[in-house]
């Protein structure tokens, strides 16, 4: 048997906020070049979870304000114009706006791994 640790069982992060962001609560957090910011078409970006809090970091420097993110899974809005089908399941999906999710990486970051389509909502595991 394996005692495996965990690091928190409610996988809670604390990320500094981008110069002039603002991350509101529920959305898609991603983090480049070490800060956190909306998740938005672009690449590069890495998704770390969604906010628990809207976090205005407008007028401030990069760090100068942090956001707590929950990871896990999560429910979000299939991109009409790129949806998610049963097909990707298990599959990456990629975010092209802070609730919204789509099959193709093309100028995309990847938001997490589909774990199941419901009509339009994509269930996202965002690890």
């Amino acid at each position: 048997m394996f005692d495996t640790e965990r690091w928190l069982d409610e996988y809670l992060i604390a990320l500094p906020v981008r110069a002039n962001a603002r991350i509101r609560q529920g959305a898609l957090v991603m983090v480049s070049g070490g800060y956190a910011e909306e998740a938005a078409p672009g690449t590069g970006k890495v998704a770390l979870g969604v906010a628990q809090e809207t976090v205005d970091n407008t007028g401030g420097a990069d760090g100068a304000k942090e956001v707590l993110v929950r990871r896990g899974v999560f429910r979000f809005e299939n991109d009409p114009a790129d949806p998610v089908g049963p097909t990707e399941l298990g599959k990456d999906v990629y975010a092209t706006g802070p609730n919204t999710v789509a099959k193709g990486s093309s100028g995309r970051s990847k938001a997490g791994r589909a774990l199941r389509v419901d009509g339009s909502y994509v269930w996202v595991e965002v690890w």
